[in-house]
């Protein structure tokens, strides 16, 4: 055999090795990931409620910090703040890759009503907003943390209007 054929052979190999690659996380793996989805949710909740970032500097890379500043910054362009609030979350999959990244999808219920920044009258709510979410996560020093987010859709529900009340009649007496 030639070098180039067992390079080649060697190559194949790994890929297959790879693919191979059981991702799915240990009871440990996958309490860390939630606990650190959660802390990085509820502190995106906080950053866009008080336009501060910092928040998230102990549950996301720099990037990811940045991304989300980004999206602040037009939001205030708008003339608009949003008071944001986390109502929960649902894991929907969660895979580890290299025992260093994760990947979650989940759907995330947020409760979300944007009020004018200069006059701080509400411009509208929505009490239950979904957003099907992926996140990238990644082990740094021993911490999980956010590294992308990326939504794959929102969607409103539209509030169910009750049925209207039919009226109860009582019999007359005598009927």
């Amino acid at each position: 055999m030639t070098k180039h054929t067992i390079v080649g052979v060697l190559s194949l190999l790994m890929l297959v090795t790879v693919g191979c690659e059981n991702t799915d996380p240990t009871p440990a793996q996958r309490e860390a990931v939630d606990t650190a989805v959660r802390g990085y949710l509820f502190a995106l909740a906080e950053a866009y409620s008080t336009l501060d970032t910092s928040v998230l500097e102990d549950h996301a890379s720099p990037n990811e910090i940045a991304a989300v500043r980004k999206l602040l910054k037009q939001l205030v362009q708008t003339g608009d703040r949003i008071d944001a609030e986390l109502i929960g979350f649902d894991i929907e999959t969660m895979s580890i890759f290299r025992h260093v990244n994760a990947t979650v999808r989940l759907i995330e219920v947020w409760d979300v009503t944007r009020y004018g920044a200069f006059d701080g009258r509400e411009k509208g709510r929505n009490p239950s907003s979904l957003q099907n979410t992926l996140l990238q996560l990644r082990l740094v020093d021993g911490v999980w943390i956010v590294i992308g987010r990326s939504i794959m859709s929102r969607e409103t529900p539209i509030p169910e209007t009750p049925a209207p009340e039919t009226p109860q009649t009582t019999p007359e007496a005598g009927d």
